[in-house]
């Protein structure tokens, strides 16, 4: 895996979409640690185990316009767990796509007749080129004083990649937590600080 990642680092960077699937979907040890990981950052879900669906990268996908090469996943309980690295941008039809994608996504679990009890929750986790006043944005079906609705089934993650810029000018790379290091990885590509520093995480594993 290291040769891979080795080649790969000198043509593109991990936030390229292309390559954050390849890195994600495959049946690997790394790949699956990874993927739990993430997950666990993000949303504090400790997946025992995730069934990818649609591991596939084809020709006619990769030379498609506006195509969406997520990693969409299935856990040991039937959560939907879609995790997406979407760099082109922030607009008003991305964010209608997302919600459209994380609506079907849980349409999708029913076939015609079975009982809307058996649907379960789906999260979805997009690295996204945007910036905000922190680094991770999330969002559920609320009621005006805050609180989640009852069972409710979507969950929306945005991770705001610029924002580690201005992260970058508080701390320096050994101060950063868990999921700030990872970004820091996604978008520059260099990681010999973080190696240093966390020789046993996940991400020292991935490209040790």
């Amino acid at each position: 895996m290291s040769e891979v990642i080795g080649y790969q680092n000198d043509l593109v960077k991990f936030n390229n979409d292309l390559f954050f699937k390849y890195l994600l979907s495959r049946d690997t040890a790394e790949s699956k640690m990874l993927r739990k990981y993430i997950v666990k950052l993000v949303t504090n879900i400790d997946c025992k185990k995730m069934i990818i669906k649609n591991p596939e990268i084809n020709q006619n996908t990769v030379l498609a316009k506006n195509i969406i090469l997520d990693i969409c996943a299935v856990d040991e309980t039937g959560r939907v767990i879609d995790i997406e690295m979407q760099m082109a941008g922030n607009n008003n039809s991305e964010s209608a796509r997302f919600q459209f994608y994380g609506a079907r996504l849980l349409i999708e679990q029913l076939d015609a007749g079975e009982k809307y009890n058996m649907l379960r929750p789906v999260y979805q986790i997009i690295f996204i080129n945007d910036d905000d006043d922190c680094l991770i944005r999330d969002y559920a079906y609320r009621d005006s004083n805050g609180r989640m609705e009852k069972g409710n089934l979507n969950y929306r993650y945005f991770i705001k990649m610029k924002h580690i810029e201005k992260i970058l000018k508080e701390k320096e790379v050994k101060e950063l937590n868990d999921l700030e290091r990872l970004c820091y990885l996604f978008i520059k590509n260099e990681y010999t600080d973080i190696i240093k520093e966390k020789e046993e995480d996940i991400i020292g594993m991935v490209i040790k």
